[in-house]
């Protein structure tokens, strides 16, 4: 197999100081996978228009560890009446003839981190072949589990002192951010969110303050009105395929709840790769672009998200933790053995917490797949599901099927257009393997409905079968089929009984 690396993948690699494990998980994984480094003689010519002698001898010395390719093709017709790109920059041109490489299948993979052309490729249809470094690593952990490094992740609280400083991970944030060190060590009893792998190193950090309406933001433009905030104060994440990012997101929701703010702010630099993915990660929550902040001479664009404000107008999940009552209500009933690995937060306090750590994405990620071959088909994007965990005795079903979490969906499909296209959208996010999916396309293919749900909140007390019985809500001896319908007053006493508070 043979992965042509972009020239932005190239200096990335070899920077002459190390700032992000990101880099070095995308190189484990080529090395692992055993694919050929493939540079383009175009990406030569590129670097070696440095103006600056020590990093361009740097790269000369380097480019012996790719394999150059040794000619390059000529585009054909066909490539450019489906590109309908006409180049208008030298830039255009190395990208279009880059991506033509993978489009005649001279190269198996492209990665690059420039999403013009992961865009393009989608024109050509070679999407499925051109990658980020992000997606091809949370390829990689999908495809190969047996092959990851580390067995368990988890996010914990911890106090800035306890964190080592001088860990290259924090590296990034002492250039931009001058007395970043000395700020560090003030903060030495306050609390953060680390997360480490199992060899210690880190790979997810957030620090989150909450300001009142006397905060002084004279240094944003256009300046906020005086309200309860919450600031993203420090927020950098490794790309490890296994959707730390939005763990890292439910903890900010979670905390922007419990403060009762009006909005969650957070200003970030955008001239760095982790920081461009770092962006594209909170707009897809539902960040927007305000202003900028400019500090030092330095300017950063600041990123607002708005709590207890739904917008029609704007996708679930960028709406997300924010909610639209006015929706359907659904259960959901989950067998015993995919409950916990799904939904890892839901576990019951019988089950063992060691037993659902592991190399498994789907874990970490807010948003879920779950795989079902009902026929119902009524359900829609913003509706909501009640789901539980069901029993596994015989006899004992109104005791052991536990009502354990609330959830809302994000998306529903149900036609694909071919496997291909199944595979990809289940990618990261459910419980199956790829044999199993694979399984359900080649038998099932028909009756193969996919529903994307976005986790909400664990329920307080949790509920039997039995009490559902007893409050007349399920009647007895039954329990609800996957989809089945509850009213609005079902499903409020549902939520009252659980003691649990639902965000509106």
């Amino acid at each position: 197999m043979r992965a042509l690396l972009d020239t932005n993948i190239v200096i990335h690699r070899e920077n002459t100081k190390a700032t992000s494990q990101t880099i070095g998980q995308l190189f484990y994984w080529l090395d692992k996978l055993h694919y050929e480094k493939m540079i383009h003689p175009y990406t030569i010519n590129e670097l070696r228009k440095y103006s600056d002698p020590q990093m361009q001898a740097l790269y000369d010395s380097k480019i012996a560890a790719y394999t150059e390719m040794k000619n390059v093709a000529v585009q054909t017709s066909d490539f450019i009446n489906k590109l309908h790109d006409c180049p208008k920059t030298d830039n255009d041109r190395i990208d279009n003839q880059l991506l033509f490489e993978v489009f005649c299948g001279r190269i198996d993979i492209l990665i690059t981190e420039d999403r013009k052309m992961r865009k393009k490729a989608e024109h050509l249809g070679i999407n499925n072949k051109v990658f980020s470094i992000n997606t091809f690593i949370a390829k990689c952990t999908n495809d190969n589990p047996e092959l990851i490094n580390y067995r368990a992740l988890s996010v914990k609280k911890t106090t800035f002192g306890a964190v080592n400083i001088n860990d290259s991970f924090f590296e990034t944030f002492k250039g931009p951010y001058q007395g970043f060190e000395n700020w560090f060590a003030k903060k030495c009893d306050e609390e953060a969110y680390i997360c480490k792998s199992e060899t210690n190193k880190i790979l997810g950090f957030l620090y989150l303050k909450v300001e009142g309406p006397d905060e002084n933001y004279s240094e944003i433009s256009p300046s906020f009105l005086p309200k309860r905030r919450l600031k993203v104060g420090t927020f950098k994440i490794e790309s490890t395929g296994f959707r730390l990012g939005e763990r890292f997101i439910k903890i900010i929701f979670d905390n922007a709840i419990a403060q009762k703010v009006y909005e969650i702010y957070v200003t970030l630099f955008t001239d760095r790769q982790e920081l461009m993915a770092l962006y594209e990660l909170l707009k897809r929550w539902g960040f927007y672009e305000y202003g900028t902040k400019t500090s030092n001479g330095k300017a950063e664009v600041v990123l607002v998200k708005k709590m207890n404000c739904y917008d029609s107008s704007l996708s679930i999940k960028q709406n997300f933790p924010n909610l639209n009552y006015n929706r359907k209500k659904f259960y959901l009933p989950i067998e015993a053995k995919y409950h916990t690995f799904l939904l890892p937060d839901s576990k019951l306090n019988t089950e063992n917490e060691i037993d659902f750590l592991g190399e498994t994405p789907q874990k970490y990620a807010l948003q879920k797949v779950y795989i079902s071959f009902s026929y119902k088909r009524d359900m829609s994007p913003g509706d909501f599901l009640v789901l539980y965990r069901k029993g596994v005795t015989p006899g004992r079903k109104g005791y052991e099927s536990v009502l354990t979490t609330v959830a809302v969906i994000d998306e529903v499909k149900y036609n694909f257009i071919n496997k291909s296209d199944f595979l990809q959208y289940c990618e990261n996010r459910t419980v199956f393997s790829k044999e199993d999916l694979n399984y359900f396309w080649d038998s099932k293919q028909g009756k193969l409905l996919v529903v994307k749900f976005i986790f909400i909140k664990n329920l307080t007390k949790r509920l039997i079968l039995k009490d559902l019985w007893d409050m007349n809500i399920v009647p007895f001896p039954s329990g609800p089929r996957p989809f089945d319908t509850m009213s609005d007053s079902e499903f409020d006493e549902i939520i009252r009984h659980s003691q649990t508070d639902i965000y509106m």
